[in-house]
């Protein structure tokens, strides 16, 4: 089943199978084709071509075998999986391609080299064959293997190498040839692959999209510059990628029913799980929102009465202009040895200051307080102190007010009438002792205090 038919593809322009007809011979690609035939051709023994993966190492060694396939004189041999356990299976493989014949298994590591120099000088010196050895994943070869084809490099005539050997490897294989001057000396070609750049991207592309269509048509399907521009820094440069990330993105078009592979389709085969992620994005942000809210919620209810308290600011309602606060201190605030000379808040003067002697002038009257068993209260005018309390009641604070004990001696008579304590209250700088002159009765505040028991 042709799925490409209807674009006027004959086959699938993004296979991942090493098809020379699909090498876009970039400048690398075609320099190093053609310097590793001139190598060959002159017969000068080693070649070296290293590169990351995916850079088309194994698509360019299918097309060195391509360019020879049709000379009679060249024997070609390729070796896909160069790892062995010893040497001496390395030399039998190699005998046994090289001679097309099965060496005896007795035969031990000297015998081999004896036999493959022979068969060597017979097919070079006899025959008149350019016999190659072609080796991809090359940075498989162990040490002592790559000691055994250095040894076979010394198997020449006077003017040329019997054995020529073209190696495929990755970057891994550098270091290993580092170790060993003595073969590194001896390569002719060593090359390294490297990525594509934008340019040579493109050309890729649109080469693969022509030897796929039909002779007599050029193929409907195309990619737009954001989608190649998108390939290209997704893949890297490397051409096993762009192949691969192409024909995904080709199967996005099919499915789309589209004819040309554009930024959406790009983006769909770079990264195929970006349907799977929620794109609500105002959705998510509100669902945080909300666990933040709560979790700021549950924080600030676990302090409890301990937690901030936000009163109200200087200068406004409930406060004085300096910052005080305007009503009756707290009975905690009361000394308990100096009763008699503590005052009132609202009595309480401050220093004369401009726009705070008119003030001091509206405040409200001085009122009676009684200080029964529930607290401290402030009783109206009219009604006596051993009424009943019908003012605002202000409770001590828990654990924080006086321990008023019982006195020792005092009968239960004085204790139903409470003793009362004439207050004064000092006025233009008049000091608290000297209030008791004449005259100054009227400023004086009436205290009941209770002596209640535990």
């Amino acid at each position: 089943m042709n799925l490409y038919a209807n674009l006027d593809l004959v086959r699938e322009p993004f296979s991942n199978s090493p098809d020379p007809n699909f090498l876009h011979e970039t400048r690398q690609h075609a320099s190093c084709l053609q310097e590793l035939e001139i190598s060959l051709r002159l017969r000068r023994g080693l070649s070296v071509i290293t590169g990351d993966i995916g850079t088309g190492k194994t698509t360019l060694c299918r097309s060195l075998l391509r360019t020879f396939d049709g000379d009679g004189e060249v024997d070609m041999h390729l070796l896909l999986d160069p790892h062995f356990d010893s040497p001496e299976e390395f030399l039998r493989v190699v005998l046994s391609s090289i001679s097309r014949l099965a060496p005896d298994p007795d035969m031990g590591l000297w015998e081999l080299k004896e036999a493959l120099k022979q068969q060597l000088f017979r097919l070079g010196m006899v025959e008149r064959r350019l016999v190659v050895l072609i080796i991809d994943e090359g940075q498989k070869i162990s040490p002592e293997n790559l000691e055994l084809l250095r040894e076979m490099l010394n198997y020449e005539t006077n003017s040329s190498k019997l054995l020529q050997i073209v190696i495929f490897a990755q970057r891994e294989l550098e270091p290993v040839l580092a170790t060993m001057p003595n073969l590194v000396d001896r390569i002719n070609v060593r090359r390294r692959l490297r990525p594509l750049c934008l340019s040579e991207t493109r050309q890729m592309i649109r080469h693969r999209l022509r030897v796929a269509a039909s002779a007599d048509a050029e193929g409907q399907v195309r990619f737009s510059e954001a989608a190649i521009c998108a390939l290209h820094l997704a893949s890297g440069g490397s051409p096993r990628k762009i192949v691969r990330l192409c024909h995904m993105a080709m199967l996005e078009m099919l499915v789309r029913g589209k004819t040309c592979v554009g930024l959406w389709e790009a983006r769909a085969a770079i990264r195929p799980d970006a349907a799977t992620r929620p794109r609500n994005r105002r959705a998510l942000a509100l669902a945080v929102a909300a666990v933040l809210c709560l979790g700021l919620g549950s924080l600030w209810l676990s302090m409890g009465p301990s937690g901030p308290v936000l009163g109200p600011a200087p200068g406004s309602a409930g406060q004085r202009a300096d910052g005080t606060p305007d009503g009756p201190p707290a009975l905690s605030t009361l000394p308990t040895t100096a009763l008699p000379a503590a005052q009132p808040a609202t009595a309480r003067q401050t220093p004369p200051a401009d726009g705070v002697e008119a003030q001091a002038e509206t405040r409200p009257a001085v009122r009676h307080a009684a200080l029964a068993a529930e607290g401290l209260t402030l009783l109206p005018e009219s009604q006596d102190t051993q009424s009943a309390p019908s003012g605002l009641t202000l409770l001590p604070q828990r654990d924080s007010g006086p321990n008023l004990r019982r006195p020792i001696g005092r009968s239960p008579a004085a204790q139903e009438s409470p003793e009362r304590l004439n207050v004064g209250l000092s006025r233009q700088g008049v000091p608290l002792a000297d209030a008791t002159r004449p005259g100054e009765a009227g400023m004086y505040r009436t205290v009941a205090f209770s002596m209640v028991g535990q």
